[in-house]
């Protein structure tokens, strides 16, 4: 006998968020999902460090993939902790950092607004260290030639140590907010389980993993109670 089913919540709350006496369910359905999505980047960004870590051995891969690592984790850690993007609210994962911490976050915010997401003014220590160019102008013999030097960072080992040390606190932080965000849906789900309008949208919003991932291992994965993975596609070209 399979008894086992999945509900979309993301569907649920859609289908109930024109009932003004239901946005505290419909809210505690956003906050969980701004929590998982925040630590899910949070992994994204130490799965690239880990990478950089093990490419480290090799000269070549580590010129041609590292810059694009490095860039991926910086941008994953500032979407989930320093961005103020309107599509989710921040969960605080920011919010048990000592002063030393605050003012490494600093430096990597820095970095990325300033360097990596745009090109800027830096002016903290990461940013600063990231590129240096050079109008130059040379004379050889009779030519005088205008040329462009460049020196550019694929990673900085220093802000890899910043990153990795902040990467755990918020990590542990944001796991913190999920499981408080966690019970307190499942409260909700409790007080409103007699409510017909829940009952229905809950009945009426399965998830079809196969459907959403494709036939099979990750779909597959997807209904493993063991362990606690997100399960996620990763594409490659066109949807």
């Amino acid at each position: 006998m399979n008894n086992r089913y999945a509900i979309d919540l993301n569907q649920v709350k859609n289908s109930l968020k024109a009932h003004d006496d239901l946005a505290d369910y419909c809210g505690a359905i956003d906050r969980l999902g701004f929590a998982l999505s925040t630590l899910a980047e949070l992994q994204d960004a130490t799965l690239a460090l880990d990478a950089i870590a093990e490419i480290h051995s090799d000269p070549k891969a580590l010129q041609i993939v590292s810059a694009a690592l490095m860039t991926h984790a910086v941008m994953a850690y500032c979407r989930a902790t320093h961005s103020d993007g309107k599509g989710r609210k921040k969960v605080g994962a920011t919010k048990k950092y000592t002063p030393d911490q605050k003012k490494k976050h600093k430096d990597i915010a820095d970095l990325r607004d300033q360097v990596i997401a745009h090109y800027g003014t830096p002016a903290h220590r990461h940013g600063l260290k990231w590129l240096d160019e050079r109008l130059v102008v040379k004379i050889v013999d009779e030519a005088e030639l205008f040329t462009f030097s460049r020196s550019r960072a694929n990673y900085l080992a220093a802000a890899i140590a910043d990153l990795r040390e902040l990467l755990a606190v918020a990590t542990a932080t944001a796991e913190e907010v999920m499981e408080e965000r966690s019970a307190f849906l499942n409260a909700l789900n409790l007080k409103h389980i007699s409510d017909k309008r829940v009952v229905d949208a809950l009945n009426a919003s399965p998830f079809d993993p196969y459907a959403f991932h494709g036939v099979g291992q990750i779909a597959d994965a997807f209904w493993d109670v063991t362990q606690k993975k997100r399960s996620e596609t990763l594409r490659n070209g066109d949807w």
